[in-house]
């Protein structure tokens, strides 16, 4: 049975500040919200587990990312399809309608298609449903309803975007630690400059950290989530630097105009120079079931009980191959969620290393360490995972199974960087093995990180990890641009926030 109500009342660090309830509908049940929520957030803490059904095979899909990176959260809002609701807030009286299931998103009849996998492979309708030419037109209907993605919307909601030209000194893609520090100092030093984030508000992945870091310059630490907001108070209070929130740069035209949309509008921004902050997508890991309900990255999850406020469930197992999995756990355990486990895939010493690996393991938490997820357990939600353990005995050549029953699986796995726009830019790049099973591509960059006349790119984006080398590296991207555009070096000297 799913958790209703879980929202986190008491937690020990964070203060959710929730606002007027309010109420909607979906699937023409009401559901209780709080102004300023997201739609998914709100039916998860309604028990709603399953949000969509994959295209093919009907296979129930949950929140994931929480960032609309993804496609598992798509429903209908108010007649408008494929709304991504894990970034949708809710209003008073709106109506929201789930997708590509039928009779209901609980049990949906299409999902018999899993069982014929072997009958239906990537191209089978052209090859089994072409003969007789009369009767593909029949078929070609069925597959569409079959493998959609909502149905046109509502007349009243299909209005054109206004366009909105502007070309700025500076544009900044991207409002994380890297992004905030590139604007700083590069408005603090004189330029215009345009910060164009995603988000609702800045402060990027840093500010779902509770953990401390330490600040540059000085032996001082903070918390994720202050330190963001220090930095985005600093940024907003220049009168030479525009934020953008709620808008996502989408692409970046020959002609040197980066597309900016937002609801109702779409810009066309030609900047002299750009700064390239975005950040990095989560990799899922390999395992069966991967896709089941209950299962969240890292910053998905955190999205989850630190922006939203919900508890993600009541049992967790973290699956992890760095030392994130156990700033998660950590999470996890402030947000009243009991750990089950940890698995680790690196050996026992590199596992059990850090402060809060002893942290937890002190507090009988299990840690289980050259142990990989080689499948999640249940049908519409995950109920349990099965670790396996390689053993290297010659005497031994079966794997060790270990069966951990929970209801949220985390999984702290490997990132890419979200260089896109840098490569539609015609840059030119490297591939990196960063593990056996991932290879990443990163931009060729010179020591000042420039990788075209007009281009940076710093943070994440760029490959890196850690927050002192994604603040440096935005300062270096934010200074770098305000001497090429001619401005005082002694002023620049005197930029610095901490």
């Amino acid at each position: 049975m799913t958790e209703k109500n879980c929202r986190i009342i008491d937690h020990p660090i964070l203060t959710f500040d929730r606002k007027r309830k309010l109420s909607f509908l979906f699937n023409g049940r009401s559901v209780i919200a709080y102004e300023g929520e997201t739609i998914a957030a709100a039916l998860y803490s309604a028990g709603i587990r399953i949000f969509s059904r994959s295209f093919k095979y009907h296979r129930p899909r949950g929140l994931f990312c929480c960032a609309g990176h993804c496609s598992h959260c798509l429903m209908r809002v108010n007649g408008m399809p494929n709304v991504r609701t894990c970034r949708e807030p809710v209003h008073d009286g709106m109506k929201v309608e789930s997708q590509n299931a039928w009779p209901s998103l609980q049990f949906d009849l299409m999902a018999f298609a899993g069982k014929l996998d072997f009958l239906i492979r990537p191209g089978f309708y052209y090859r089994r449903f072409i003969r007789p030419r009369w009767l593909y037109h029949i078929w070609e209907k069925f597959l569409r309803n079959m493998a959609g993605i909502g149905k046109l919307a509502d007349p009243s909601n299909m209005q054109p975007a206004c366009t909105i030209k502007a070309d700025p000194a500076l544009v900044v893609v991207g409002g994380g630690i890297a992004g905030m520090s590139a604007a700083l100092h590069a408005a603090k030093s004189g330029t215009e400059t345009w910060i164009i984030e995603k988000e609702e508000t800045l402060g990027g992945a840093i500010a779902l950290y509770t953990n401390y870091y330490k600040l540059p310059y000085t032996d001082n630490i903070k918390r994720g989530f202050s330190i963001a907001a220090e930095i985005a108070k600093e940024v907003k209070s220049l009168d030479n630097c525009r934020v953008i929130t709620g808008a996502t740069a989408f692409a970046w035209y020959s002609e040197g105009i980066l597309g900016v949309a937002r609801p109702g509008e779409f810009w066309e921004i030609k900047p002299k120079h750009v700064i390239i902050a975005m950040g990095s997508y989560e990799d899922p890991m390999l395992f069966e079931n991967n896709d089941l309900p209950g299962i969240f990255p890292v910053r998905g999850l955190l999205r989850l009980m630190h922006k939203n406020g919900i508890r993600p469930g009541r049992k967790a197992v973290v699956a992890t191959c760095n030392d994130e999995g156990y700033y998660v756990a950590m999470a996890l355990k402030e947000a009243g969620v009991s750990l089950a486990g940890i698995a680790d895939s690196r050996h026992k010493k590199q596992a059990l290393s850090n402060r809060e690996a002893k942290e937890l393991q002190a507090a009988g938490i299990h840690i289980y360490p050259e142990h990989s997820i080689k499948k999640a357990i249940g049908r519409r939600h995950v109920k349990g995972v099965m670790l396996y353990k390689k053993e290297t005995s010659p005497d031994n050549h079966r794997d060790r199974k270990i069966k951990i029953g929970c209801d949220v699986l985390c999984i702290a796995g490997t990132r890419s960087p979200a260089n896109d726009l840098v490569f539609q830019h015609t840059c030119r790049g490297d591939y990196i093995l960063k593990s056996p099973e991932h290879i990443i591509r990163c931009p060729k960059t010179s020591d000042r990180m420039e990788v075209k006349t007009g281009l940076y790119v710093a943070g994440e984006t760029s490959g890196s990890q850690g927050f002192a080398k994604a603040y440096l590296e935005g300062k270096i991207a934010g200074l770098s641009t305000a001497i090429i555009l001619g401005h005082d070096n002694d002023r620049l000297e005197k930029v610095k926030l901490f």
